[in-house]
């Protein structure tokens, strides 16, 4: 699988991170947050990604390069950064995961018959500005609980 480092189409900084061959690419920039792949190669009047979209990511969407590029929704085990509307306009939220307590758990059942124990608290995120200070805060939350045997 190829890889490599180049220029972002959007925000110009040296940040977009491309992976896979030219028929199965991902662009994905870690400065703006905006990713493309070969699905929205195109414009948005004609590509079929682009119309299952919602409304919401429709209207934040970029075309640059004969491309659709759209805001990253990143999930990981200790939460989700992700794009959000305040008043409108686009920010980022870090929603972290938490342990959900026995009084809730009948609210999350699982496809095994039980309980998850954890959920994404999308009711307290950390507002940013910046994807990419979105993702300084993740790197520091990692490191510490590297550092904490977490």
């Amino acid at each position: 699988m190829k890889k490599l480092i180049s220029n972002c189409p959007l925000c110009e900084e040296h940040s977009l991170h491309v992976v896979g061959e030219e028929g199965s690419q991902i662009m994905q920039c870690i400065n703006c947050g905006y990713v493309s792949s070969t699905k929205f190669v195109g414009e948005k009047e004609t590509n079929e990604e682009y119309k299952k979209l919602t409304d919401e990511m429709k209207n934040w969407s970029k075309e640059e390069n004969g491309r659709i590029w759209i805001p990253t929704i990143l999930t990981l085990p200790i939460g989700m950064l992700y794009p959000i509307d305040i008043d409108n306009k686009m920010k980022w939220a870090f929603a972290p995961m938490v342990k959900i307590t026995e009084e809730e758990k009948e609210k999350y059942p699982n496809s095994d018959g039980g309980h998850y124990e954890k959920r994404i608290d999308t009711g307290n995120p950390t507002i940013y500005d910046k994807f990419v200070k979105g993702m300084v805060f993740i790197n520091d939350l990692m490191k510490n609980k590297s550092v904490n045997g977490e």
